[in-house]
């Protein structure tokens, strides 16, 4: 008995919070059309947080600039406030991260072809655990701006 509960302590451990594989539900989210299948292991260590995505490529080989950032294979944030700077693509990305309990806010902002860009993250997990929703929000100096609300499931 005292074996099966440290069992479930562990696995409890490993999908804690925001860590865990998260697969989005396509028909639940909304936004530009054309990201499916888009899946995320999130990782914690200490206050370090890496996303790793996998997605298919889109057949035009050109990302919409609202998921620069979502749509990139690894992602590295400091949850505490911290700068955080990432390369995507030929892009670099500055961005900050707060984690609150069940939200965590990224502020991040870009040099896209001489644009800058800016945009805000918000993931919310439910109660249970089960499910997390991220929020995006994104604008440029060029006057583009987007929004899009992704649906994802713990796997």
């Amino acid at each position: 008995m005292i074996l099966l509960a440290g069992m479930l302590c562990a696995k409890d451990n490993k999908d804690e919070g925001f860590s865990g594989r998260w697969v989005m539900d396509a028909k639940a989210s909304s936004g530009p059309q054309g990201l499916t299948n888009l899946e995320q292991r999130i990782k914690m260590s200490g206050s370090k947080m890496a996303i790793e995505s996998k997605f298919p490529e889109p057949a035009s080989g050109i990302v919409p600039l609202i998921f620069l950032g979502v749509m990139t294979t690894t992602l590295t944030l400091n949850t505490d406030g911290a700068d955080a700077q990432n390369q995507i693509g030929p892009f670099q990305m500055g961005s900050k991260t707060t984690l609150n309990g069940g939200e965590m806010v990224t502020e991040w902002t870009a040099e896209v072809k001489g644009d800058r860009v800016q945009g805000r993250w918000t993931r919310t997990l439910s109660e249970d655990g089960r499910k997390m929703v991220l929020k995006i929000q994104e604008s440029s100096t060029q006057g583009q701006q987007g929004q899009a609300e992704l649906h994802f499931n713990r796997k």
